[in-house]
């Protein structure tokens, strides 16, 4: 996790532009006009950077204004091995413009100036001592778009950019629950394009706007809207064809990597408040150097809404994988895989080799409330590999009624039962007065090395911020 605040730490998917916490019903079957929105009915679910936190946009069709300034101390390691524990003056200044519900435009800068410098000592920032590994790539100018959202999800057009906290493409069978931020000297901007026309929905997805980097896309194709103009039809059989890649160029040099996959769903169950469907598929990844790796999965998934409102979603597979590929490689940890696979000074996750076999995969995610009650989040996805490794990735958080006290919590294990590492951060918003908060975070950050090795350490904050919307 990055030593600033967790902004976004748990991200189920999508979002309204003004950053409160939605519940939504689930779309009935005459309501629906294009391919089946991803993620079922918790997607529509989010603890989100607030704009400003605790504040809701008057809404309309006009602009709206909003400005936020926050400062405070932060402790951070210096990043080289055996390196001392450094301390900053963390000021992060942001402004937003919004019109309507489909353009929100925020921009921010994160600026952390150097306040007590332990050994090895740094020379090299820039004057009044801002961390210079803050700015020193064209990734990191990407962090000034906090988000940038034109159009909205189930429109035709929608654009998306900000950080990922937790990203997914489609089913995740290659990126899931994805974040860009894990390490405190690599800051980019995240971009997602998404185009729905009749039965086809189309996800082009970049990690890194400003670099060489993931680059990912998803086609799905509605069978049935295709074959039949009945509603009746729509939603029950869909086709994903999807494709990743890493060019490996920014945030440190690092192997490439390219997978594919293709899958598919079938209703077994749609309802207004439940869907249940059969999930299968295969993926495969491609190497100069190496014959193709295949994969393949059978699972079932579940999502849908509780008589008390409570959001649910359920997926269990059954995946066989090994060698080169495996299905989920752009996963939560990925940001540091790509530089040891596990532990801290292994082989990079391009260049793993795990023994063939079977593995199982489990995901649940539920939402309870909304803006005017307690909000409860919470995500749970774990891997087990047949040869005794477990990989698990756990969020959550909650937002009192008003939101004026806000916690998210996250942790990212890998490797347990071979050689395990583990991420966690925290954070604590809590409305004071009505434009006054506080804020306090902490967690584990990653500095990778010249060698391409991991140096892990913690980090701790707290401080206060200002804000109003117009």
């Amino acid at each position: 996790m990055t030593g600033a605040p967790l902004f976004a730490l748990l991200a189920l998917v999508s979002t309204q532009y003004d950053g409160s916490s939605t519940v939504e019903e689930v779309p009935s079957e005459e309501e629906v006009s294009a391919p089946a929105r991803e993620g079922g009915p918790v997607s529509a679910a989010r603890l989100d950077e607030p704009a400003p936190p605790g504040s809701t946009h008057p809404g309309g069709a006009g602009f709206g204004f909003s400005g936020q300034l926050e400062a405070g101390g932060l402790s951070l390691p210096s990043g080289p091995r055996d390196g001392g524990q450094d301390f900053f003056a963390r000021i992060h200044p942001s402004l937003g413009l919004t019109h309507g519900e489909t353009f929100v435009l925020r921009l921010g800068a994160n600026l952390r100036l150097r306040m007590v410098d332990e050994a090895p000592t740094r020379e090299d920032d820039y004057s009044g001592g801002l961390r210079r590994e803050d700015w020193d790539e064209l990734s990191d100018f990407g962090q000034v778009v906090r988000m940038l959202r034109i159009g909205q999800e189930g429109r035709p057009v929608f654009l998306r950019v900000e950080p990922f906290s937790e990203e997914t493409l489609g089913r995740g069978y290659l990126v899931g629950r994805y974040s860009n931020t894990l390490t405190p000297d690599y800051h980019p901007a995240g971009g997602s394009l998404t185009l729905v026309k009749g039965a086809v929905r189309a996800e082009l997805l970049a990690s890194d706007v400003l670099a060489a980097r993931i680059f990912a896309g998803e086609a799905l194709l509605d069978l049935g809207r295709m074959a039949n103009d009945d509603a009746k039809h729509f939603d029950r059989y869909l086709l994903r064809l999807s494709a990743a890649h890493d060019a490996g160029r920014a945030g440190g040099r690092t192997p490439d990597l390219t997978l594919a996959s293709v899958g598919g769903d079938i209703a077994l169950y749609k309802g207004e408040r439940l869907r249940a469907w059969a999930l299968l598929g295969g993926g495969a990844r491609f190497t100069q150097a190496h014959t193709p790796a295949f994969g393949g999965l059978l699972g079932v998934a579940f999502e849908g809404q509780m008589a008390s409102g409570t959001q649910l979603s359920v997926t269990v597979q059954g995946r066989k994988q090994g060698g080169r590929f495996r299905f989920g490689m752009f996963g939560p940890d990925y940001e540091l895989g790509r530089f040891s696979g596990v532990g801290l000074s292994e082989t990079p996750i391009a260049e793993e080799v795990l023994p063939s076999g079977f593995a199982g995969y489990a995901e649940v995610s539920v939402a309870k409330g909304n803006p005017n009650e307690l909000l409860l989040l919470g995500s749970v996805a774990a891997q087990y590999f047949g040869f005794g490794r477990t990989d698990a990735d756990v969020s959550a958080g909650f937002e009192l009624p008003g939101g004026k006290t806000r916690a998210l919590a996250r942790v990212v294990l890998t490797g347990l039962g071979d050689r395990p590492r583990y991420s966690a951060g925290v954070e604590l918003r809590q409305r004071i007065l009505n434009h006054f908060y506080a804020w306090g975070s902490g967690g584990t950050v990653h500095f990778p090395q010249p060698d391409g090795t991991l140096v892990r350490g913690v980090t701790a904050g707290a401080g206060v911020g200002v804000d109003f919307q117009r």
